[in-house]
């Protein structure tokens, strides 16, 4: 009975962890909200010459006077919130949390299996 209220348990609190959105919310300073055009410009220029984004964009069929013609045709507010995208975008993923978690949910394994009497014998 034990066990399977355990079990039960840390299948809830897994699939709560793993659903849990991380919030980046916090005070944003003063000289972050006075952003200009040109800086969110050079932002995605950077962002465009990466040797990834190139080359996807390529894959797609645009060429470099293609994305310039369009970004010049973008208005101040469309650059910016652009600009604020490049800047949440994880290019190659959160694979650290990911292996932060795995570590922690096979602590908690290992845990329960000594509690419930058991050893964890690695050879």
């Amino acid at each position: 009975m034990m066990k399977k209220i355990l079990v039960i348990y840390l299948s809830v609190a897994i699939l709560v962890i793993g659903t849990v959105q991380s919030s980046g919310a916090g005070i944003i300073p003063s000289e972050m909200t006075l952003n200009s055009t040109t800086q969110d410009l050079e932002k995605i220029q950077k962002f465009l010459e990466m040797k990834m984004v190139s080359q996807r964009l390529k894959d797609f069929g645009y060429s470099e006077k293609e994305i310039m013609d369009r970004l010049s045709t973008l208005d101040e507010q469309t650059l910016h919130k652009l600009a604020l995208k490049i800047d949440e975008i994880k290019i190659a993923g959160d694979a650290g949390l990911a292996v932060i978690l795995a570590l922690l949910i096979i602590a908690l394994v290992i845990l329960i299996i000594n509690l419930t009497g058991h050893r964890v014998v690695v050879k």
